[in-house]
């Protein structure tokens, strides 16, 4: 079994997309998050043919959820307490004690990401890869997968830093973990990733994230 962990924040005011606030308001950012929260359990299903598929949340599900109808019938699994790195490793090593051979995260932050970077993510591993990474635009990454559980990757990573992926390159290579980047992508995290996904969600990638394009159709110009 190979498994596909969509890990998200639940949607609440004032704590998703803060660093958007200006030019959004708290509450345009919170709709906008939902709006990547809708698009992103989609995505994640839309793969529920070929991989197990699993919903990571920030904490419990609670009834405001069942508003998000793509969401019924999803695996649900709270994340755990913990930096981004103890809550990352927990997902691998439940994944792997659920029988997993392989097991790939991605995260809401990331509405447009392309079908075929999972694809080829599962295809490294498959291919021998202990790990893969996706590079983010702002020195994370928007993929992480991994055939086992390996700590060594999660060790004094400086999360929420521009080098969050060269820290963690530098692990696997002290470490001899043959960790093979993919294709690099974006975070929403800021005005200019946000006005790029703007534009990108006014052309033919509309139908990737129809939650969030039907969204910046109602918005104005920022």
């Amino acid at each position: 079994m190979r498994r596909l962990l969509l890990f998200a924040k639940r949607p609440r005011l004032g704590r998703v997309k803060t660093r958007l606030v200006p030019p959004l308001l708290a509450e345009q950012a919170l709709d906008l998050y939902r709006a990547f929260f809708v698009d992103q359990i989609r995505f994640l299903m839309s793969f529920s043919d070929e991989f197990g598929v699993e919903l990571r949340l920030d904490g419990p599900w609670t009834a405001d959820l069942g508003q998000f109808p793509a969401a019924a019938g999803l695996d649900v699994r709270q994340q755990g307490p913990g930096d981004l790195g103890t809550r990352l490793l927990r997902a691998f090593e439940e994944s792997r004690a659920d029988g997993a051979r392989a097991s790939v995260v991605i995260a809401t932050d990331s509405p447009t990401l392309p079908e075929g970077h999972v694809l080829r993510a599962f295809d490294e591993l498959d291919r021998g890869a202990d790990a893969i990474a996706g590079p983010a635009d702002d020195g994370g990454y928007v993929i992480i997968g991994m055939r086992r559980p390996l700590p060594e990757l999660f060790r004094d990573v400086p999360w929420s830093t521009p080098d969050v992926m060269d820290v963690t390159a530098s692990s696997a290579r002290a470490c001899g973990i043959v960790l093979r980047r993919i294709e690099p992508w974006y975070d929403v995290d800021d005005v200019a990733a946000l006005r790029r996904l703007r534009l990108e969600l006014s052309g033919a990638s509309a139908d990737r994230a129809p939650a969030t394009a039907r969204y910046f159709a109602s918005l104005a110009p920022f």
